[in-house]
Order: C-alpha cells, then sequence, then structure tokens
C-alpha cells in the first residue's frame, strides 16, 4: 500500500533493525481504551507517560516475575507483564494489564522494512498469564514515545472490533500499520518505547522499539499512514 496523505510534523528513532533480547515490567499510569470502533483519522487510543523499563528482543516473552519463558513459542519480539495476574470470577471476565503479558510478533505480522516507501506492518501478541479465562474486545491504546521526548498517540483503523476469550496461557494479537520516513526532507518521528494498554485498561506495558528507522509523521493528517488496529484471535 503506497503512502497516505496529511500534514507532515517532527520525528524520533531507534538504529537498531531488528530484535534485540531483553525484556521488562509494565508500568501503570497508561490511558485507557474502549471497545468501540473509528476511523483512521481518529486519534483515540490509550496514552501515558512512561514509567519504568522497557524490553525488546528475538525469542519468548519475558516478564518482571520469573524467566517468562511460558510464551507461545510462534511469538517473537519483547515481552513485558504488568506484576501478579489479577483474574476476576467467571470466563467472561475482562482481561486486565495485570493478568496479561505483551510483546512484539504474530503470525499476524513479521518485522517491517522500516527503510522502505511503502506501508508496513508490525504486531504484537497478548497472553493471559492468570488462572481463568478473560476476553479481549476492542482496540488497544498505543503510543510511540520517541528518541526525542515526543510522543504520538496512534489513532484507529475502521475495522470492527470481535470479543476474543483467551483460556489461560491462550494468546490475542493485534496490528500496527506503518508508513516509514525514507525522505531526508520528512518530518518525522523515530520510535524509542511504545506503551500498549490493553482495551479499558489504564496500565501499559513499555516495550522498546526493536525495528529501527523512522515514520512519517503525520499528526495532522486526515488518514494517516500509521494507526493500529483491533485485537483478534
Amino acid at each position: 500500500m503506497g503512502r497516505s496523505e496529511g500534514a507532515c510534523q517532527g520525528g524520533k528513532s531507534d538504529a537498531s533493525g531488528a530484535p534485540s533480547a531483553a525484556a521488562s515490567a509494565v508500568t501503570s499510569g497508561g490511558g485507557s481504551s474502549d471497545s468501540g470502533s473509528s476511523h483512521g483519522g481518529s486519534t483515540n487510543g490509550g496514552s501515558s507517560a512512561a514509567q519504568g523499563s522497557s524490553g525488546a528482543g528475538a525469542g519468548q516473552g519475558a516478564s518482571a516475575q520469573g524467566d517468562g519463558r511460558g510464551s507461545a513459542p510462534q511469538h517473537t519480539g519483547s515481552g513485558a507483564k504488568a506484576g501478579p495476574a489479577s483474574a476476576r470470577h467467571g470466563a467472561t471476565a475482562r482481561c486486565t494489564t495485570a493478568g496479561l503479558q505483551a510483546g512484539w510478533g504474530s503470525s499476524g505480522g513479521g518485522v517491517p522494512d522500516m527503510h522502505g516507501a511503502a506501508q508496513q506492518t508490525a504486531a504484537v501478541w497478548l497472553k493471559n498469564t492468570g488462572s481463568s479465562s478473560c476476553t479481549l474486545s476492542g482496540f488497544p491504546g498505543v503510543q510511540i514515545k520517541a528518541t526525542d521526548g515526543r510522543s504520538l498517540d496512534l489513532p484507529r483503523s475502521a475495522q470492527k472490533p470481535a470479543p476474543v476469550t483467551l483460556k489461560p496461557g491462550g494468546t490475542a494479537s493485534f496490528t500496527l500499520r506503518l508508513l516509514p520516513s525514507v525522505s531526508g526532507g520528512d518530518q518525522k518521528i523515530e520510535p524509542g518505547t511504545v506503551l500498549i494498554t490493553p482495551p479499558n485498561e489504564k496500565q501499559h506495558f513499555p516495550l522498546k522499539w526493536p525495528y529501527g528507522g523512522a515514520l512519517l509523521d503525520q499528526s495532522g493528517a486526515t488518514h494517516p499512514g500509521t494507526y493500529v488496529n483491533p485485537i483478534h484471535g
């Protein structure tokens, strides 16, 4: 898909082009994200100032407690966990940040080429680390924290979300559509850390950006080329 039209503004970056092994704990304070949907030009999505450490890397997701080697083998990238699991009773209880683990990679998205001019796709997985089934529904909040201190809240796509129920140890994922900046004259955002907030939650996962490159800054665009899709199974 080609580049999307819109106004360009500012940027930041991480020089690494591939994931490196590391992981981190999650911190509270991320903005909540409801289960509704809206068009890609909206600015909904959870965000907050990053507090705590972040992680990125190839391999299984790691958590704040233990060695974190229990992630599904098909996942690649970093993992972060929000501490002890706290699932509510009932098979359809909402998944909470405290009962989830997050990391880069999924069958729904590979490693984005941040030096290509076309739109790219990156994926994030969420794993139920609790002892009971829980349900995710809607869009996650995604805020990119740039290397220069600025931040960008990703708008939502027009895709319609559907509930996904996770058994203990089960995973879901979502994708980010990215429009890289490849021209020296572009205003750009160079990602450093990405804050992921599960739907209807306030606590976020800080994930280190592992792909390098920069995004075209389209903060004022009606239909920006960088946005988040809803969670799917």
